[in-house]
């Protein structure tokens, strides 16, 4: 798992956006800081919301209605911990797993 991909899970993983959930901006903020040049805020928008629809469709998250926010579903908190914690361990501590 690449590295970005890594940070963007970790993110919508973590335990302050289990209630409310969180936003493109939460995201954006996290991952890439406060940035005063628009036309970067506004790429950076687009491929933070492009990285949160694919997880959608993934059924990794869920849209809150009449919101801007969303929910990490069950099965992504299955699967997105699973995978931040495999690409923490290494070789033997996965092959002591499996078997």
């Amino acid at each position: 798992m690449a590295e970005p991909d890594a940070a963007l899970l970790a993110v919508v993983n973590r335990g302050e956006y289990a209630l409310n959930g969180f936003r493109n901006r939460d995201v954006r903020q996290t991952l890439h800081g406060h940035n005063g040049d628009a036309v970067a805020r506004r790429r950076q928008m687009g491929r933070v919301g492009r990285q949160l629809a694919l997880l959608r469709a993934h059924g990794l998250i869920r849209k809150v209605s009449r919101t801007h926010r969303y929910l990490v579903t069950e099965k992504g908190r299955r699967v997105i911990t699973a995978l931040l914690a495999a690409r923490r361990a290494n070789t033997e501590q996965l092959v002591s797993f499996a078997t």
